[in-house]
């Protein structure tokens, strides 16, 4: 509509329709399909193989029954390998014992994954964790590490948990 001050050439941009998310709506004929996640994209706190929420229970619950969907063979090995080189090496070192390129004071502490001394978390040692432990703290992040969920897919995610798992019992070779 004209109100005077000139002609408007995009009315839906200076006046865009207000749309609910999922709901009914004269754009789309199938509103819930039209808003399927473009493929290869992650969705937010949407999990196949794991439910436990980022809390210190869900931390310990996800240690004692969550189970790695994904087979131990060498590919998915070598994949988390490389995964690990990517998002992982430059804190936790190459061989899982810290010591990686950054340098900085808050990330110096970062302990070994073969390490026997009583982790405060887990009750536990860091050669002891879980594949559960390990990937609830890639995926909601644990003290100076952040949260990986929106970098690694959820197979990817479970691929550095068979690769740290191999570090956990291999890293003093």
């Amino acid at each position: 509509s004209n109100d005077g001050r000139g002609y408007e050439y995009m009315p839906n941009m200076y006046r865009s329709p207000s749309l609910e998310t999922y709901g009914k709506n004269k754009i789309f004929k199938d509103s819930l399909n039209a808003r399927i996640p473009v493929e290869g994209t992650i969705a937010r706190g949407y999990l196949k193989t794991f439910n436990y929420g980022a809390s210190l229970e869900g931390y310990l619950l996800a240690g004692k029954e969550a189970v790695n969907p994904l087979e131990r063979n060498s590919n998915n090995v070598e994949d988390g390998k490389a995964l690990y080189a990517m998002f992982c090496n430059h804190c936790h070192g190459e061989n899982g014992a810290g010591g990686g390129s950054i340098t900085h004071p808050i990330y110096s502490i970062v302990p070994h994954y073969n390490d026997s001394k009583q982790n405060r978390r887990s009750g536990g040692t860091m050669k002891e964790l879980k594949p559960g432990h390990i990937f609830h703290a890639i995926t909601y992040g644990l003290n100076a590490m952040g949260p990986h969920a929106s970098q690694l897919t959820e197979a990817e995610r479970w691929k550095i948990v068979l690769y740290v798992q191999k570090l956990q019992k291999y890293s003093n070779e």
